[in-house]
């Protein structure tokens, strides 16, 4: 619902081109706006096809009222995308404030539509933040970086358990 009403105060507060909200992986009727739609999309199972909707769009907008780590949040941060999202869970860790994004507080649809104006106002912005984003998504989440950190990970209990006197066991 907050995304809804964000996309409404979007669509008012915007007067330059018409307001899409694309919806993906959920179904449903296209909801008219005064300036612009909300459209229903169902789940892709190409990941080219729903890359092609993140690179189409201006703006990621998540608003979850908790979500631990959302993968497409990534996803819209690897494809150039600023991502204006809710300041809940583990979804901080992956925004850049004021860099890759902006997060606002959970069910505050004022505050969503704000920062989607800001960046819908101020193109250099939002091209800078859409950069970040990408550049962040690949030096802090792409594979190699998730693998190296878990080898570091591993390493550091295996120390801990040599210094300890514990044997490790292997499975």
């Amino acid at each position: 619902r907050t995304v809804e009403q964000c996309a409404a105060r979007v669509a008012v507060g915007y007067r330059e081109r018409k307001v899409t909200l694309i919806v993906l992986g959920e179904k449903g009727d296209p909801i008219t706006l005064e300036n612009g739609e909300i459209r229903f999309v169902a789940f892709q199972k190409d990941v080219r096809t729903t890359a092609r909707y993140y690179q189409a769009a201006d703006v990621y907008v998540h608003a979850a009222k908790s979500d631990t780590f959302p993968n497409t949040v990534l996803e819209a941060l690897s494809c150039g995308l600023p991502v204006v999202a809710t300041a809940v869970d583990g979804i901080s860790e992956q925004i850049e404030e004021h860099r890759s994004g902006f997060l606002v507080p959970a069910g505050d649809a004022e505050a969503m539509a704000g920062r989607v104006l800001q960046l819908f106002s101020n193109e250099n912005l939002r091209m800078s933040m859409g950069a970040t984003a990408a550049e962040t998504a690949a030096q802090s989440f792409s594979l190699n970086r998730q693998v190296e950190a878990y080898l570091a990970w591993y390493e550091e209990i295996l120390e801990a358990s040599k210094s300890k006197g514990v044997t490790p066991y292997a499975c």
